[in-house]
């Protein structure tokens, strides 16, 4: 048995019809017509060979284009099967629908996006999966899609538990075999993208809401000190006006050299620096303490942050307390110089207690002892008395000279 292959077999097929037409035309032409008209042809054999050489070449000339065709129906065939291999592997989901919206075609990764199968889709409108809250952007697009405006949209669609899933799609109009228009494209899941995209933007709205309500001042520079960002007005200078400056500029030039030691000091060794800076504003004086610390990129230092913390209450309570403390050693020191003034005194009078007390005593015995002579010599009636008082103020002085003594002591 003789094995032909397709395009072989469909030349054979015209080249078999040829001849059974050139049999036709033989028995037509050299039997029947000359029998009924008369008319008597040239030889039959030599248009018979002549139509079976006709016919040779007609195979010749058909097998190759039939043969090319029939690679490139082969080719085609196999393109087709890795195309579609490729479009049933792939992680993103390719999908057709026609313009009623109705999915026409989806490949299987939308099993692993959603948990639908792709028998589970195909027929139904597309806009029974998007997300309630997405389904006016999304049809509004599709319209928009038939109209042939290409654009990258990003929506949520429902999957088969109930649950959202962020994707991003890219579509476009394609007309199919009998003309009509429709959408095709592919659908990426995106949903780990954008939760962090939106975890990163609540973040950074968290944060600048602390930093812009923070009472410091927080200012970011480039490596010279160009200000790239301050969290609020600098003294009623808006935030644009200050943006792009020099940080030393907004500073006295009393003050610049600490700023610029600040920068110098940071930028080589990379560590925090802390100094204090005076400003005058509007006849005021307000005081600040600056923290200076790097902006790091990979470890490479690509900035400077400046905190400026106002310090003014803290300075007036400082000066406050240096002029209580030295209106107290003020005080301590007259009181002390009381003490000594008053002590020397209660000496003095000590001494001159002592020494009058003394001489008291001594003038008092004496007259005690010419009290006693006399009463002697003349023995008055009231002399005893006499004596018994003196010796009562003798021991009274004697027991106030004894209590100043204990008292100087």
């Amino acid at each position: 048995m003789i094995f032909l292959a397709r395009y072989q077999k469909t030349a054979l097929q015209i080249v078999l019809i040829f001849v059974a037409i050139g049999l036709l035309w033989l028995v037509l032409f050299s039997n029947i017509l000359p029998e009924l008209t008369g008319f008597k042809l040239a030889p039959s054999l030599v248009y018979f060979v002549f139509l079976i050489l006709a016919a040779l070449y007609l195979y010749k000339a058909l097998s190759v284009p039939l043969e090319k065709s029939e690679q490139i129906s082969r080719a085609l065939s196999h393109n087709e099967r890795k195309y579609r291999t490729l479009v049933e592997e792939i992680n993103e989901v390719i999908f057709v629908i026609d313009q009623m919206g109705r999915i026409t075609y989806i490949s299987p990764a939308i099993t692993l996006l959603t948990g639908f199968s792709p028998n589970e889709l195909i027929g139904r409108l597309f806009v029974e999966f998007i997300d309630p809250r997405d389904e006016e952007t999304v049809f509004k697009a599709f319209k928009e899609r038939l109209r042939g405006q290409v654009a990258p949209l990003q929506y949520r669609i429902l999957s088969k538990d109930g649950s959202s899933r962020w994707v991003r799609s890219l579509s476009k109009p394609y007309k199919n075999e009998q003309g009509n228009i429709g959408v095709r494209g592919v659908l990426m899941d995106v949903t780990d993208l954008v939760e962090k995209d939106m975890a990163l933007i609540e973040s950074e709205a968290r944060w600048r809401a602390l930093v812009e309500q923070a009472p410091d001042y927080i200012i970011t520079t480039d490596l010279k000190g160009k200000i790239e960002f301050v969290n609020r007005s600098f003294f009623n200078v808006p935030e644009k006006q200050i943006i792009g400056q020099m940080i030393h500029d907004l500073v006295p030039t009393t003050q610049m050299k600490r700023v610029q030691e600040a920068i110098e000091k940071v930028t080589q060794k990379g560590g925090l620096h802390r100094f204090e800076i005076e400003l005058n504003v509007e006849g005021q004086k307000h005081w600040y303490l600056v923290r200076t610390g790097p902006i790091k990129k990979n470890d490479v230092i690509v900035g400077l942050t400046f905190i400026a913390t106002e310090i003014t209450r803290n300075k007036n309570y400082e000066r406050e307390l240096e002029e209580i403390q030295a209106h107290l050693q003020k005080l301590v020191s007259e009181r002390t110089l009381e003490l000594k003034s008053a002590n020397r005194e209660i000496r003095s009078l000590d001494r001159l207690i002592n020494e009058q007390l003394k001489d008291f005593e001594t003038r008092l015995t004496k007259f005690l002892e010419k009290v006693e002579s006399c009463a002697v010599q003349s023995a008055p009636p009231h002399l005893k008395e006499i004596q018994k008082e003196a010796e009562r103020i003798k021991k009274q002085f004697a027991e106030i000279y004894r209590q100043l003594k204990e008292h100087g002591h």
